[in-house]
């Protein structure tokens, strides 16, 4: 095991408590390890212009960090467990290769405020990303709600048959709410948008650090100002891009309940490619949607995680180790996220619809609601037409409705050309 930087004569602390210490972190550290070398070539330029380090030093550490990023991508760099953390590596690093001159790099910074700006650089990157699959899944719903806009289906409420609904209305559904998630994603790069780098440990320093010059360095829109702020942000703002999976997740799983109910014999409204099914080992008739259920599921994982960080959260101001668990949350959180949203597309694009099924279901007596409105149009007060229809024993009565221009948004009038138009100002 590697020095640690905080090391001094009176440390006797063990490799049982190190180990402790670290938990995953090194595991961890390999997804931020880029945006912490991003952060230190800001830097260091940031203290070439104050007059920590000279031009010509920072020429070398520059070189030194560039040379060590394209190490660590092409695997001649590893992240082992000889360092204690990522941070570590690039302090050691840049010793071992300019000597005192390395010693430098961590001038007017804490590991406290290091981590927080890789993981918000970390953040900002795979939020872009998950906006564009999100995007991505708003725009495959919304062509197939085009495509099947006008084809029935039978509407459920309390998975009781409601009323008449159309494929356009159900895949429009998802459409709009996955564009929904594209503008709480927006919200969140906005709002996490900071840089927390120059805040040390909490206490700021005893030197007028360019602050500024690294924000612009590092694209933030803005520099996060209350140095001790930073420190009681941090899992504050993890947990809100949690919440913001979790909105896309919940969508997921709210599909995912739908398929299974289609997909089911009793139902048999849909069908998808087989690749998505699995069959049992005992009875060879089935084919079990495994696919769809663990899509179902992994909304509990995000949930978890979620959990896990508000009551991790439960602090007075300033740093606890506590706060190195956030990095686990946020980092497996959008792993799931992202295996689950990739499968998306792909699977929508196989759906196929048992249309015989989808007219069958729609019986007269889920079209009572319409024949209500087809009196009401007539002048028939709402309440007298409501029990006019209910209570009639004249089955003709519920069938012969006329024509009728439906409410915004609904089957009759879906509006797709509103959500194509949103989608497309989505930035």
């Amino acid at each position: 095991m590697n020095k640690k930087l905080w090391n001094n004569k009176t440390s006797n602390i063990s490799e049982e408590i190190t180990s402790f210490l670290a938990g995953e972190d090194i595991d961890l550290d390999k997804f931020i390890f880029i945006y912490d070398v991003d952060a230190s070539l800001a830097h260091v330029k940031a203290l070439q212009s104050i007059g920590i380090i000279k031009k010509n030093e920072l020429t070398k550490l520059s070189k030194a960090l560039k040379v060590l990023r394209t190490k660590f991508i092409n695997g001649t760099f590893k992240l082992t467990n000889k360092y204690e953390d990522c941070h570590s590596a690039i302090e050691f690093y840049l010793t071992k290769e300019l000597g005192d001159l390395g010693k430098k790099v961590h001038t007017g910074r804490s590991r406290n405020d290091q981590v927080m700006v890789a993981m918000r650089l970390f953040a900002k990157k795979n939020l872009i990303e998950f906006k564009i699959k999100n995007k991505l899944i708003a725009e495959t719903f919304l062509n197939l709600a085009k495509k099947h806009k006008d084809l029935p289906m039978p509407g459920y409420t309390h998975l009781q048959r409601a009323m008449p609904s159309s494929w356009g209305l159900w895949f429009s559904s998802y459409a709009e709410s996955f564009i929904d998630n594209v503008d709480l994603i927006n919200n969140t790069i906005d709002w996490v948008d900071s840089n927390p780098l120059g805040s040390a440990a909490g206490y700021g320093v005893a030197i007028p650090l360019n602050r500024d010059l690294v924000t612009k360095e590092l694209g933030f829109s803005r520099t996060q100002l209350n140095s001790l702020y930073v420190q009681n942000s941090r899992g504050k703002y993890e947990m809100q891009i949690l919440n913001t999976l979790k909105q896309s997740m919940l969508d997921i799983r709210k599909f995912s309940w739908d398929m299974s109910l289609f997909l089911s014999q009793e139902f048999n409204l849909l069908s998808i490619d087989s690749k998505y099914s699995t069959g049992s080992s005992i009875m060879p008739n089935k084919h079990n949607p495994d696919v769809i259920e663990i899509l179902r599921a992994n909304y509990s994982i995000l949930a978890g995680f979620s959990s896990e960080l508000e009551n991790l959260l439960s602090l007075p101001s300033g740093y606890h180790r506590d706060l190195q668990l956030t990095k686990r949350s946020l980092v497996h959180g959008f792993n799931t996220s992202f295996k689950s949203l990739d499968i998306i597309p792909a699977l929508l694009k196989t759906i196929k619809i048992n249309t015989n099924n989808s007219n069958k279901y729609i019986d007269n007596e889920m079209k009572m609601t319409d024949k209500v409105y087809s009196l009401v149009s007539d002048g028939v007060p709402f309440r007298d037409a409501y029990s006019l229809v209910k209570n009639s024993d004249d089955h003709s009565l519920l069938t012969e409705t006329k024509s009728l221009n439906h409410s915004m948004g609904s089957p009759g009038n879906l509006n797709l050309n509103l959500l194509e138009k949103r989608l497309k100002k989505q930035k």
